[in-house]
């Protein structure tokens, strides 16, 4: 009897240890560097590059998640600006930076004063839309 809680202890810690470890690739946002080098080389391979995003599509699609734009997610060549086939932890996060920036742009979210996108493009009641004559013309 000793033995058999002493196993199922060990079992139960062993669980949650595990649970613990396991990478939960359905969050959104950018995985960190280490995530990326799975080797601890101190550099992200193309490999594991594309072996992360592997998993994050695959954990979102056994979740039901939908994939927008997984089309245009960035290739490890846009990241890599020296071109030396790896990515260094500045490289990747240059790289995930920038691409944040231009998704927030391509939503409008942009700040609307020097990218002509975002929240002031001008387009709200002004003259020649909206209400138009009336509430304040008090020449009638």
């Amino acid at each position: 009897m000793r033995i058999y809680k002493l196993v199922l202890g060990f079992l139960a810690a062993t669980t949650l240890v595990s649970t613990l470890n396991a990478t939960d690739y359905t969050q959104r946002g950018p995985s960190s560097f280490e995530e990326y080098d799975t080797n601890n080389d101190g550099f992200v391979s193309e490999s594991e590059f594309y072996d992360l995003r592997a998993k994050k599509m695959e954990a979102k699609a056994n979740q039901g998640m939908r994939m927008k734009n997984a089309a245009y997610a960035p290739t490890f060549e846009s990241f890599d600006t020296n071109g030396d086939k790896k990515l260094s932890k500045a490289e990747l996060l240059e790289g995930q930076m920038k691409n944040m920036k231009q998704r927030m742009n391509q939503k409008g979210m942009g700040n609307g004063m020097n990218s002509g996108q975002g929240m002031n493009k001008g387009q709200g009641m002004t003259p020649g839309q909206g209400m138009g004559k009336g509430m304040n013309n008090s020449n009638q």
